[in-house]
């Protein structure tokens, strides 16, 4: 991601064209990513205590998730509702 805002900052100066909202945007994308890698290396370094782990075989799985990504087995009740 830093290779891209330095090439699209590059291309804007070449043009004399810089507009300051697309790298702001950019940074606060960075930003975004960086946050989220450094919640994932809290829960690496913790051993996955606390995260979401699939019943069947352990595997950490994102909040949400539907099935596991390792064994397949679904993580989440289906909606109960009103029947046919």
């Amino acid at each position: 991601m830093q290779l891209d805002l330095g090439g699209v900052y590059y291309e804007m100066a070449i043009r004399a064209h810089v507009n300051n909202d697309v790298l702001v945007g950019k940074a606060a994308e960075m930003q975004r990513v960086d946050a989220e890698l450094r919640r994932v290396e809290e829960v690496l370094e913790s051993g996955g205590s606390g995260a979401n782990r699939c019943p069947s075989c352990e595997a950490l799985h994102a909040p949400g998730a539907a099935f596991c990504s390792q064994c397949g087995t679904a993580l989440t009740d289906p909606p109960s509702g009103p029947g046919p």
